[in-house]
């Protein structure tokens, strides 16, 4: 697996890129946003890591950018702990997950290890399904990994994709935060259920006229609803 890792502190690239190693994983290093985009472009990495602070363009931009040019690629954002509202526009923009500095370097393993466990079940479950959903105006091409609005292809990332095709094929069924988190996530999440309503809000503003579909149930969670 390809992890690209950027960071502007050598030790800690240094630190990231040897504990990366050690699990088998082949690592490319970027210290400035500009030069990501361009590796996350040419090297087409399966993971990245990445630090909110760089020195040249913010973290947040370098994520709008990625998703732009491959919107799957799960993102880790790395913040200080000070930098609340850093995380949360991160997790907005479509970061799958954070952690803070100073952190652990086999908890950061552990994440790694829970996303990309994620991916290889979530594609085989899929495979394993019928290949196309539709609800009404709502087209899910599920072995291809597409959404599409009124016939027009909408981005989505990781788990916007896997949150949208779970509540189309359970339509009308209530999710409660934890059982999303639970089910999106697979595992605790250090975000708590504050992952989930952000993760919705995104999705919901994605589904543009069919907005009103997700249904909030407050105090209880969400629903698709046609």
């Amino acid at each position: 697996m390809k992890i690209l890792v950027i960071d502007d502190e050598k030790s800690i690239v240094n630190l990231i890129r040897m504990n990366l190693k050690l699990e088998g994983y082949e690592v490319i290093i970027s210290m400035t946003g500009m030069d990501a985009v361009e590796k996350f472009k040419k090297e087409k990495p399966e993971l990245v890591i990445l630090d909110v602070m760089l020195p040249d363009i913010s973290g947040h931009e370098v994520i709008q950018r990625f998703q732009e040019i491959d919107s799957e690629v799960p993102v880790i954002m790395l913040t200080a702990n000070s930098q609340i509202n850093d995380r949360l526009l991160g997790l907005k923009l479509g970061a799958d997950d954070y952690i803070t500095k100073p952190f652990n370097s086999t908890e950061l393993i552990l994440r790694i290890k829970a996303i990309t466990k994620r991916i290889k079940k979530k594609d085989t479950e899929i495979k394993a399904k019928n290949n196309e959903i539709n609800i009404k105006a709502i087209r899910v091409v599920k072995d291809e990994r597409k959404v599409f609005i009124d016939g027009k292809e909408v981005n989505t990332t990781y788990k916007e994709f896997n949150t949208l095709l779970l509540m189309m094929e359970n339509h009308n069924k209530v999710f409660t935060r934890e059982e999303l988190l639970a089910r999106i996530w697979g595992y605790e999440y250090e975000g708590n259920t504050r992952a989930v309503d952000i993760l919705i809000q995104r999705l919901r503003k994605k589904l543009g006229p069919y907005s009103d579909s997700l249904k909030t149930l407050y105090g209880v969670g969400y629903r698709l609803e046609f």
